[in-house]
């Protein structure tokens, strides 16, 4: 690899991790003079929006999110036809978003975010894994399963659906870092009976 590829390499990781980075839950609340990162929670994702600003903001955060995750990984695909950098700029978006240099190196789950990844790698997988979360989400009433429901699935999705092997490599690091180290306060919750339930 010479030296410029290795500054478009950068370049797209840098983009990546910035784009992940935008704190959409955080600016939405302090608009409203509400800073989600120190009420709920803590997430400035949807599910904090939601309980303490309600749908509306809770929606727009969730779309915000996703394009977030998506506009990076889409583009870089189009542009530059590498599956190696694409995953890489999917993982600089997932830390963006849960440790976000605007916010001091906090954030969200990165659920939403992530799922705006998947559907630029594969919008079959992303519509399968946003079903499930949807399904456990309306008859559990917990987002956090939902997404530890749905989430671990997504690389046997992409096996399945002969994705290449980055693309599976960056669904088993986004299953471990979103659902075991982003969720593990919500995992601790759900098994002593303290979770919020979304309504």
């Amino acid at each position: 690899m010479n030296t410029n590829h290795c500054l478009i390499f950068l370049l797209w990781i840098i983009i990546g991790y910035l784009s992940g980075s935008i704190p959409t839950g955080y600016l939405i609340g302090r608009l409203k003079g509400i800073d989600l990162t120190q009420i709920g929670s803590g997430s400035t994702g949807a599910t904090n929006v939601l309980r303490n600003l309600g749908k509306g903001a809770a929606f727009t955060t969730f779309v915000i999110d996703i394009l977030k995750g998506f506009l990076p990984v889409y583009f870089s695909m189009k542009l530059q036809s590498c599956t190696f950098l694409t995953a890489m700029v999917a993982v600089f978006c997932i830390l963006g978003h849960s440790k976000s240099v605007f916010l001091g190196f906090k954030g969200g789950k990165s659920s939403a975010t992530g799922l705006g990844i998947l559907i630029a790698l594969s919008w079959k997988i992303a519509l399968i894994t946003f079903l499930i979360w949807i399904t456990v989400v309306g008859v559990s009433k917990y987002s956090s399963l939902g997404s530890i429901a749905a989430i671990p699935l997504v690389p046997l999705w992409m096996y399945l659906f002969h994705e290449p092997v980055p693309y599976i490599l960056i669904t088993v690091f986004a299953a471990v870092y979103i659902v075991l180290i982003r969720h593990r306060q919500n995992i601790q919750r759900l098994i002593t009976g303290t979770e919020p339930k979304i309504g």
